[in-house]
């Protein structure tokens, strides 16, 4: 059964991000966002090609948009999903990506 896995990065990544939502919206809401990205990571690896290449990042590198975020991963040699990062639409992207 193909499966997946959070870098620490996007594992500190979701923690900020329901950190913010919280705060800003609610923890109802933060559970709702949560659980969405939750459906998403099981989704990859039913269907690794749903995301667009991002090569400008580094090779075999996909992304996948969850609402207001990108979800950025790659499957490995085990077709297990690596979840490596989960940055806003908005964000300097490449900086992210700089010691990768």
């Amino acid at each position: 059964m193909k499966s997946f896995e959070l870098t620490k990065e996007a594992k500190e990544d979701l923690r900020k991000i329901a950190r913010f939502t919280e705060k800003r919206w609610g923890r109802e809401q933060r559970f709702l966002y949560i659980k969405q990205f939750d459906d998403v990571f099981h989704l990859l690896p039913k269907n690794p090609s749903l995301g667009k290449h991002c090569e400008y990042i580094k090779k075999g590198y996909r992304k996948f948009p969850q609402n207001s975020h990108l979800i950025f991963y790659q499957e490995d040699e085990k077709s297990k999903i690596i979840i490596i990062r989960i940055l806003h639409k908005n964000m300097d992207v490449e900086s992210k990506f700089l010691n990768t």
